[in-house]
């Protein structure tokens, strides 16, 4: 049996009279822009609890023209994790600014406070805070700390569509802007690259809509530079789709959480994931072993057409780009982790087989 790590296609099959109607959309000829466009952005900004949602065509745009909008420029310093994706960093290099990395807590790999008090300061200008995996980034606590220094921050919410605090508030409506991605793989996945920028703020609101265009406000009148970063309307109309299904998403996902937690706990070797609170939905079902077993069991998994995969191998600080550029930092917990890790197959609606399969196989391996 071969088990994926994700399996973004197995969604569709739940949604009703599903191709005949993407056929349909296909054979319209409107691939850019309209209606399927503007009523994504309505439904996911009443969905997120935002009052204004711009898609742009990736995750990774989505945190560069958010930065781009609240004024971020050469020379400012911006907080980032290091354990995360790396386009979290790209986007702060990019504009000549410089990150500052923040160590994670090992339970949850998202931002450790403590860590953070320390790094904060009146020189940093903005912060990126990582719901990594689909775990809350302490959100709370870091809008506190930063509204004493008037920092600004862009919540990095690309693996946590639908994930929200204790009070059920959702991440990426905390901070001044939230930056998502829709890459199939996501807990909300569409059928290629794209994502959304979401705020309150009416004026940053209106500067995303120009610069997700060429910087245009009348057709071309650029009043700024900005990029072509549009999210196509086939892949908006795939996401409203599952988006109307998103509630059976969100439930099977936590079945397959709790199945993983009940038949693995047991196991003294692996360190199971853990949810900050009962609103969370996980992206990547992630655990930790001893980093003297981890490639061990990963070669033993992908030789059982077990799609494991490691997230993330080598922590952004220790990356080659980095390193060109800025004085290396230690970081021993990020770099500990990202010796241990590992990430299980984890998507929505998986076949009782499928399971049944992942859990045997685990369990074999010692």
């Amino acid at each position: 049996m071969k088990i994926p790590l994700a399996n973004p296609a197995r969604e569709l099959k739940k949604i009703k009279n599903f191709e005949p109607r993407f056929n349909k959309k296909l054979k319209e000829g409107l691939y850019v822009g309209g209606k399927d466009v503007s009523t994504f952005e309505e439904n996911a900004a009443n969905y997120i609890g935002s009052k204004y949602c711009v898609t742009v065509n990736s995750g990774t745009d989505a945190l560069l023209l958010s930065l781009i909008a609240l004024g971020i420029k050469k020379g400012d310093k911006v907080i980032v994790p290091s354990f995360t994706f790396f386009a979290t960093i790209e986007v702060v290099m990019h504009l000549g600014a410089v990150p500052v990395f923040v160590e994670i807590n090992t339970e949850t790999y998202t931002f450790d406070i403590d860590d953070f008090k320390k790094k904060v300061n009146k020189t940093i200008k903005a912060v990126i805070p990582v719901h990594l995996f689909g775990n809350n980034s302490n959100i709370e606590i870091i809008k506190n700390i930063c509204n004493k220094y008037n920092l600004k921050i862009i919540e990095d919410v690309a693996q946590a569509f639908g994930s929200g605090t204790k009070n059920n508030i959702k991440l990426g409506s905390i901070g001044d802007m939230g930056a998502f991605s829709f890459f199939p793989s996501k807990t909300l996945g569409g059928i290629g690259d794209g994502g959304c920028i979401v705020t309150n703020n009416f004026s940053q609101y209106k500067k995303i809509l120009k610069l997700r265009n060429h910087g245009q406000g009348k057709n071309y009148e650029h009043e700024f530079v900005g990029s072509n970063s549009r999210l196509d309307s086939l892949n908006a109309f795939v996401l409203n789709e599952k988006l109307s299904i998103f509630q059976k998403i969100k439930k099977s996902r936590n079945d397959f959480y709790n199945f993983y937690i009940n038949n693995l706990s047991h196991l003294d070797w692996i360190n199971l994931p853990k949810k900050e609170n009962e609103n969370i939905i996980l992206n990547y079902f992630t655990i930790t072993v001893s980093p003297h077993i981890r490639n061990k069991l990963l070669s033993y998994l992908n030789q059982h057409q077990i799609g494991a995969s490691i997230y993330y191998k080598k922590p952004s600080h220790l990356q080659k780009a980095v390193l060109d550029k800025y004085e290396r930092v230690s970081m021993e917990k990020t770099e500990k982790i990202s010796k241990s890790i590992i990430s299980l197959p984890f998507y929505s609606f998986p076949e009782d087989d499928e399971l049944e399969y992942l859990v045997t196989k685990i369990k074999k391996f010692k």
